[in-house]
């Protein structure tokens, strides 16, 4: 395939992908290729030869979000080599509050029928990785003495679920909470439910 080709391809993606946020934010979640076709300014044709149906679309934004989400706690990793285990845990939850205000309100609409534990197990790449990245920040914890013994994954589990998107997205657009008071609400509930020392 050629570059530009390629390029163009990519940047269809994009735009498409980026039009099921705007969509699903104005609540149509109901929408179809063409329309989404029509929200990114891209043929039909093109929109499902990248999505046959809006379910792909709408996965492909959630696996975008998760990814996003991903880069943004390897950022804090990589600026910051000496954090200490409590610190470390503290930034990936104010950067995970950051990141659902930006996608909550979008990805909220968006639920597997699986569960986390599940897709963990059938190797969903990006759940893989989600608790991988969780598991060292909680391991890391466990070796400095400031969190109890635990089943790993199951801590993963409950951090997941007490920062899930919808209850970001409900204490930022209901509670009208500023993502710092989301962030130290949030973040001593994780701490509480997990012996966390902080």
């Amino acid at each position: 395939m050629p570059v530009n080709t390629r390029s163009d391809a990519q940047r269809s993606r994009v735009l498409l992908v980026d039009a099921v946020r705007t969509l699903l934010q104005a609540g149509r979640i109901g929408f179809s290729i063409p329309e989404l076709a029509a929200e990114a300014g891209v043929g039909v044709a093109t929109a499902y030869r990248h999505f046959p149906t809006p379910q792909d679309a709408m996965q492909a934004f959630h696996r975008r979000a998760i990814e996003q989400l991903l880069e943004a706690f390897a950022e804090v990793d990589a600026g910051a080599a000496d954090l200490g285990p409590v610190e470390r845990f503290h930034r990936f939850c104010r950067t995970w509050v950051e990141q659902a205000m930006q996608w909550g309100p979008a990805v909220r609409y968006i639920r597997s029928s699986n569960g986390f534990i599940e897709r963990l197990g059938d190797g969903d790449e990006a759940i893989t990785a989600m608790h991988d990245r969780l598991a060292d920040v909680l391991k890391a914890l466990a070796r400095e003495g400031k969190t109890t013994e635990f089943d790993v994954t199951y801590a993963v589990l409950l951090w997941i679920t007490i920062f899930d998107e919808r209850v970001v997205y409900d204490l930022a657009e209901h509670r009208r909470w500023q993502p710092a008071e989301i962030t130290d609400h949030l973040t001593r509930a994780v701490a509480g439910a997990l012996g966390v020392k902080v």
